[in-house]
Parts: structure tokens; sequence; C-alpha cells
């Protein structure tokens, strides 16, 4: 332990001497167990970005599809490469770095476990610098080993960074499938050599070394205090750290003793305050991965131990003044102990404070989607890490979620940076089956720690920790994940807590406050959940406002414009339980709803069907065309968001709302040459409500 944290004080020391130089494999390799690099706004001021195979039906949040399935199989282009078909999933020009990449290691269905070739191009080369296959490349079977590269459950990561200095394209040899590549994009002129398999070889003695800290997380040096006592409903434990510039360079928790452990790994409340604001509260559960119950791992930043010892390695530095402590929310006395490991530490302009930011709901419905928010934040700061924990009432698949990240320009364009494939993916590891405890892993920055017995049934507990991909942003960011499962009802309810690790230049401002009167709750069991969703059965759902296209006849259609000729497939509910089924033959054909007794200019919007049997359609208002949908999806479902028509005054106390049929998408499948059409409902916004 001595010899690797000389050897990291030395990595430190290294790394500082070169920051205003060039980026090369060195230097990456050195950043990856630089913890101090982190507590600093990145000199080099670069964009965290990300590729990735999400469905290209997701165009906008206010549009039909942001919630669109089937996240396996986008891709940029493909070329003809010596009369071969190559899939574009990566293009950049640099200078940047490759920091993470992920895929699933199955393809296009679970017996082919061999995939396809990935190639990389770099700097215009015509000969890729790396050419291998994709899976072995990612599970550490290739020429980058464990723990840069390594196998989890039905996918790899590869954390081996590869720099370029001009450009990359990344490619695969066969129809892109699940893959998400991260990496930097630096400012023109930023100095990078680019990658090469000998430089590769000729830092093989550093990559083993690094490989060692990164498995072996050495122990912080510095002034320990230690304390321990029993605390009682609303008592606290703190530790006062030394003033001036310092930071605390390790944290160790136990909870020796507690008549309901459980509730006290949520109901303890891990708090630090640093120069004057509280910038860490959360249960210390939830910090170290566990609700519920103690379960060990071991990953770069945490650890939870066989004696139950919680560990954390994150530095979190100070200007002035700092604390650290825990506070007992829960109506029983609780054993607690508390060591801290500090010394002095150089506060710059480039300093920031260390946040674990934490959010709890009561029961989430997944049905309709949405968005369901991790963090908003402005100023400047880094996310470097977070949790989220699901309470999954059944067996069955709980994470059908993307995460969706926007980072300062991307609010401009009112789409993320980062646009994910799934849940699991994001945490490193696939479906393809439903969980079970089997699947529980930690590795240095990935950890699916907790998962429900027997098939993902009650406590889910997901964790990443980022580091060379880490993300700064320099006004603001917002940290999405869907609320998306794979059973798609009104009724069907997820309950979900979640903590940011995140650090923040002095002044930032984010929306996530302390929450004791949550933390102080009974733990949520799986038997209270699930009576709360029978509850919930029996109410029918409805849209609140809607008018049910299935209560209004049509006011003209073309003569081939047939109704109920088949069956529309729905993922997930119709509002009120049904919706109005159309089926078109001919381009050309129409079909009209007027909805009367309107008197003031009003949002129109449109619910409708999605699916492989839909068409396209031109829709108007009033004679008037307003757009043109595809309403074809891999997977059935509803519009979701609802398709927006925007304002509109009626003509003769009416809106006349016309759906003309041009066809099919290339991927959709006709029934006897008929494609479908169907209306769940129209949703009119005004003030007659408010008047």
């Amino acid at each position: 332990m001595d010899k690797l944290f000389c050897f990291v004080i030395a990595v430190v020391v290294c790394v500082s001497c070169q920051r205003s130089n060039e980026l090369n494999l060195s230097t990456l390799l050195k950043e990856m167990v630089d913890r101090e690099q982190l507590t600093r706004f990145p000199e080099k001021d670069y964009q965290s970005l990300q590729a990735s195979s999400y469905n290209r039906e997701s165009i906008s949040p206010d549009k039909p599809g942001w919630f669109a399935d089937s996240d396996g199989i986008g891709f940029i282009r493909t070329e003809d490469v010596n009369g071969e078909t190559e899939w574009v999933i990566m293009e950049d020009e640099g200078p940047g770095v490759i920091t993470k990449i992920w895929a699933v290691c199955f393809y296009y269905g679970l017996n082919d476990t061999t995939g396809a070739n990935i190639k990389f191009y770099l700097d215009g080369n015509p000969d890729p610098v790396i050419n291998t296959n994709f899976f072995e490349l990612v599970k550490g079977q290739d020429f980058v080993k464990p723990p840069f590269a390594e196998e989890t459950a039905r996918a790899g990561n590869l954390y081996f960074p590869i720099p370029y200095a001009k450009s990359c394209k990344i490619t695969m040899d066969r129809k892109s499938f699940y893959n998400i590549i991260n990496y930097r994009k630096y400012p023109k002129g930023t100095p990078v050599k680019t990658f090469t398999r000998k430089d590769f070889d000729d830092l093989a003695g550093l990559t083993e070394e690094i490989g060692a800290i990164l498995l072996n997380p050495p122990a912080a040096v510095g002034m320990v205090s230690e304390e321990e006592q029993i605390l009682k409903k609303g008592d606290t434990l703190k530790v006062q750290l030394p003033e001036g510039q310092h930071a605390l360079r390790q944290l160790e928790i136990k909870i020796h003793a507690a008549e309901n452990y459980s509730q006290a790994l949520r109901s303890i409340i891990l708090t630090g305050q640093f120069d004057g604001n509280t910038t860490v509260w959360t249960p210390v559960g939830d910090f170290f991965n566990n609700v519920g119950k103690i379960e060990t791992y071991d990953m770069w930043e945490r650890s939870v131990k066989e004696d139950s010892t919680m560990i954390c390695r994150w530095v979190m530095p100070y200007r002035e003044s700092g604390s650290v402590g825990l506070i007992n929310l829960v109506d029983q006395p609780v054993t607690v102990s508390l060591k801290t490991i500090q010394n002095e530490y150089r506060w710059n302009e480039n300093s920031m404070h260390f946040y674990a930011s934490w959010r709890h709901d009561s029961p989430t419905p997944t049905f309709p989607l949405f968005d369901w928010n991790f963090l908003s934040a402005e100023g400047q700061g880094v996310v470097v890490g977070d949790q989220w924990t699901v309470l999954n009432p059944t067996e069955g698949w709980w994470g059908e979620g993307d995460e969706k990240i926007y980072v300062d320009d991307d609010f401009d364009r009112n789409f993320p940076s980062h646009f994910g494939t799934g849940t699991e993916d994001y945490y490193g590891w696939a479906g393809g089956v439903v969980p079970t405890p089997a699947d529980q892993f930690s590795k240095p920055f990935l950890g699916n720690i907790i998962v429900g017995h027997p098939r993902s049934q009650g406590y889910n507990v997901c964790s990443r920790t980022r580091v060379l991909d880490a993300i700064p942003f320099n006004e603001k960011i917002k940290f999405d994940f869907e609320s998306s499962c794979g059973t798609r009802q009104s009724w069907f309810y997820l309950q979900y807590a979640q903590t940011t690790f995140w650090y923040g230049v002095p002044g930032v401002t984010h929306n996530r406050p302390p929450s004791p009167e949550m933390a102080a709750q009974a733990l949520p069991k799986l038997e209270d959940l699930q009576a709360f969703i029978e509850n919930a059965k029996n109410e029918l759902f409805v849209v609140g406002g809607a008018l049910e296209a299935e209560n209004i006849n049509l006011s003209g259609k073309s003569e081939a414009v047939g109704e109920d000729f088949a069956e529309i497939q729905v993922w997930g509910e119709t509002s009120n339980g049904d919706l109005k089924n159309l089926w078109f033959e001919q381009p050309g054909d129409f079909a009209e709803f007027t909805l009367t007794e309107q008197f003031e200019p009003s949002k129109l919007k449109i619910a409708t069907a999605v699916g492989r049997n839909s068409g396209i359609f031109k829709i108007f208002v009033n004679n008037k065309h307003i757009l043109t949908q595809d309403l074809y999806s891999n997977h059935a479902g509803i519009t979701s968001p609802y398709i927006d028509l925007g304002e509109h005054s009626p003509v003769d106390n009416a809106f006349k709302i016309k759906f003309v049929f041009e066809g099919i998408n290339e991927e959709a499948q006709n029934i006897d040459q008929k494609a479908a059409l169907g209306v769940d409902f129209f949703l009119i916004e005004n003030n007659f409500l408010n008047r």
C-alpha cells in the first residue's frame, strides 16, 4: 500500500507539471488516478460528449418519438470501404479523447456472442489503428486487459483512453447494435498526441501500475480524527476539520448497532459543510449504494467492507472551514463511528467544492412516460458520479429508460449531448434477460451493487463513477433519466431514490436541497408499494381534459377509409381504454374530425398510436397544412409527447382536423395493403376554465 501511495504522489506531481503541455496516453493514464485533479475545473476547457445507438425517432422533447425504444439500431451513416459496408457509430473533428466505450455483448439475439468488428480511424488515416472484434475489445479479451476493459453482465466496458490530434471515426463492419461511446472534445489547437499501438506497448509498465492502483485504491495519508457515539433521534456527531486551506481525503463510516438497521441506513444522514455551505446531505446508505441492507463492494471512490465499514475517497476541499457529520432522523438509538483523514490543499481559482445531492419521491408512475430529473444546476461544475435506487414491485424489468444530459449549449439546441440506450447500459451492463442477484458486480468505475430477488423484485441499486468521462459544465446542466420500464400501465408504479456526486465552483446553485421529511419516513417496503399498485388498478386511466376520439364520429372521409379493420397494437394504455381505429389504402385518402362548440383561440394537441403498421399523414387544421407526421415505430405505443399542432382560431365555432394519408415508412409493415391510424384523443387548451 505504501508503494502504491508513493506512486500516486509521483503521478500527481507529474500530471501537474504537464498540464500546460501535451495530452498523451501517459498523462491520461495518470489522470485516471489523480483524485485531486477532479477537484479543479478543467484548465483545458473540453466538452464531454457522447455518441450512441439511440433510436433516431427521438428528435426533440416536444415532438413524438421522444421516448422511442429500439435503441440499438441508430448510427450516423454507412460508408463503402473497399467494396464493404461499414456503419459509422462515432465521428469527431479533433483534438479529442475516447474515454469510455460500452457494448452489449450479444448481437441481434442472445445466441450470437461474436458480433462485429470495430475499427478506429484516427487523424484521417485510411487504415484503422484498431481493427478487432468489438466484444473481445470491451471485455478485455484483446490487447487491452482488465481493469481497463472488462466484462460485466452480458456487456463489456472499455476505459482505456484513446487520444487523437485531428479526428476520430469509429465504425462497425456489421449493422450497428447497442453501443455508447463517451469522448472529450478539446478546443482547436490543444496539443494532443494521437494513440498508436507502439505507444501502448511502450507504456505497458505504467499501465500495469495504474491498473493495480485502480484495483487496490491506496488509503489517504494525513491527520486522522475518529469519533464514536450513540445517536438518539435528532442527535448529531460532528467532526470539525482544520481551519484554512485543507481537504478531506478519506471518510469512513460504520453503523455498529441499530434495532432497525435498514432504516438506519436511510435515516442516518451524512452532511458536509464547506466554507459556509451545506454541499453534502445524503442518507448514509444511499451515499454508499447500500439501501435496505449492507452489500459489500469495491469501486474506485467508494467501498463497503466485510465488517460493514463504508469508505469514501472523493477529495472534499475547502478554503477556510469545513466539517462533516452524521445526523439521526429515526426514532431509535444508533451507535455510529466516523473517521476522517485530512491534510493541506492548495486552493486556487479553479478549485471546487464537493457535492452529494439526494432525491427521493413517493411512488412514481411509469406511464405516460416522462423524464425524471436527477439534478439541475447553474454555474460551473463537474459531474463525477451517481447512483440510482429503484424499488421494483414485481419480477420483471424496471429500467427501460435512457439518460438525457443537457450541458450548456444543449439548452439552446433543445437536445442533450448525452442520449443513452437504456438504464442498465448507462451503468455498464446489459439486459436481454430479467436480472437476478447473479448479475451483481463492482468494477472500479461501475457497480450493479444490489439486484432484487429473485428477478429484480425489491430494491435494485446501480452506481457509476466518472473520471476521464466526467462531465464539466460552464453555465448549467440538466441530468434526466426516463421513467420507463417493461410494464406500461397507468397503475404501475416504481419508487426511486437517487444521489448525484459532483463538484461545483463557489456560487453554483442547484435544485436538490436537503430533504429531511423524506429521509425520516419509514423505508418503503415491497409490500407497501404492491398495495399502492393494487389500489391504483381500480382507477381507469383518463387524460384530464381529453376529447376521446373513439366517441367522435368522423365528419368526413374517403370511401376507402375503414374502421376497425384490424387491432392496432399499443404498448401501454389508451386514455379511457380505447381509440379511434382507422385504416387507409391509397395516398390522398383522408379522415376528418370536427370539434364543435369552440369559441376562442386554442392550443391543439393530438395523441395517436405509433407502431409497425402505422402510416405517414399530413395533418390539417381548418384546411391549413400544419405538419406531416410519420407514425411508424418499431415499438407500438402512443405518441409521447403528444403531437403539437400549435395555436389556432376556430372557424364557424369549430376546429376541423383532417388526416391525409401519404404512404408508409420503408420499415413499416402494412396489412393487406392497409396502413393504420389510431387516434386516442384531442386536447384543447385555452382560458375557458379560468373565466
